[in-house]
């Protein structure tokens, strides 16, 4: 089926429109999410919401290349999944340098303290004698 009669079947609200663009794209906009995520269940996600943004937006933009329109929202669904997923492992990351560095001042206040110590039991045997 062309693209202008897509188009004009989402302008129109039919459904068959969201099957025709399914039939039509559905293996373009999952080769464009997978290449990001490299999962099946996150591509067939970003597909299936490519769907729904693509119901909701056509209206107001009406595109002249379907298959830009549709590889765009695609793209951006999955990089936005790619960022969230990835974002936890920052985190991860991220925390685990602090804990490092804690550690390690830890260690250094834990030597200057034994340090500290032994000059004073130096310093009291000393008075002593």
């Amino acid at each position: 089926m062309e693209d202008t009669h897509i188009i004009n079947l989402f302008l129109e609200r039919s459904e068959d429109a969201i099957r025709q663009v399914e039939v039509k794209y559905e293996k373009f906009c999952f080769k464009i999410a997978w290449n990001i995520l490299y999962n099946t269940e996150d591509s067939e996600e970003c597909v299936n919401d490519t769907w729904l943004i693509t119901w909701n937006k056509i209206l107001p933009k009406t595109p002249t290349k379907l298959a830009a329109f549709l590889g765009k929202i695609t793209r951006n669904l999955a990089l936005d999944n790619f960022r969230k997923k990835n974002a936890s492992r920052r985190a991860d990351t991220h925390m685990m340098d602090i804990c490092g560095e804690v550690e390690k001042l830890e260690n250094t206040i834990k030597d200057y303290v034994e340090e500290d110590i032994k000059k004073k039991e130096i310093l009291n045997r000393e008075q002593v004698l």
